[in-house]
């Protein structure tokens, strides 16, 4: 009986070991996935951002709302130059009414030996603010009416153009353009109606 003792004794020991080297396997297993971890969370702390990465490593464009905002900024842009060029396109287009009015005039008169003095007929308004939207044309016609002015909308095509005053002949109209240049905005013009 004490040989199987000594036997199971023998055993276990042997068994042990055999345990103790799988435990010392699995501690290793352990240690390595330890320090693993410790270079994930390291490198996850000294590492930039997503933005980083997505800029510099995987080289994708700007953000989503950047370019959007770009898109629309253009597009206002394109409105506003549109705009523009409608409004100096009409501004063109009464002076070019003015000019053929005193080419006229001066043509007439110089048949008779006479000289061109101004009082064409028609309407003119003196024109201090060009709108598409009307309430701000109100607005502002209401802010010129408090200056003195004798203010009236008038529609030429999508603008509401605010007049500060209007006349019946030219000579009346340049002086009276001179007036409102100097009181109310140096952008004024001329807008003929015939």
């Amino acid at each position: 009986m004490l040989i199987h003792y000594i036997l199971k004794i023998r055993e276990l020991a042997y068994n042990s070991l055999a345990l103790h080297d799988i435990l010392m396997n699995y501690l290793l297993k352990l240690l390595k996935m330890r320090n693993i971890l410790i270079l994930l969370i390291i490198a996850s702390m000294l590492l930039p951002g997503c933005k980083f990465i997505n800029n510099k490593i995987l080289k994708k464009g700007s953000d989503t709302l950047e370019v959007y905002t770009a898109n629309l900024e253009k597009e206002l842009a394109d409105i506003e130059t549109q705009h523009l060029y409608d409004l100096e396109k009409l501004k063109l287009e009464s002076q070019a009414k003015i000019d053929s009015i005193i080419q006229y005039y001066e043509n007439q008169l110089a048949g008779k030996g006479k000289t061109y003095a101004g009082a064409a007929a028609g309407t003119y308004y003196l024109i201090v603010g060009s709108f598409i939207t009307p309430k701000y044309a109100e607005n502002y016609s209401a802010n010129v009416r408090e200056m003195g002015y004798n203010t009236q909308i008038i529609m030429a095509g999508k603008w509401n153009l605010v007049a500060a005053e209007s006349y019946t002949n030219l000579r009346e109209a340049v002086t009276g353009l001179d007036l409102v240049r100097s009181n109310v905005t140096v952008n004024a013009w001329i807008y003929v109606v015939r």
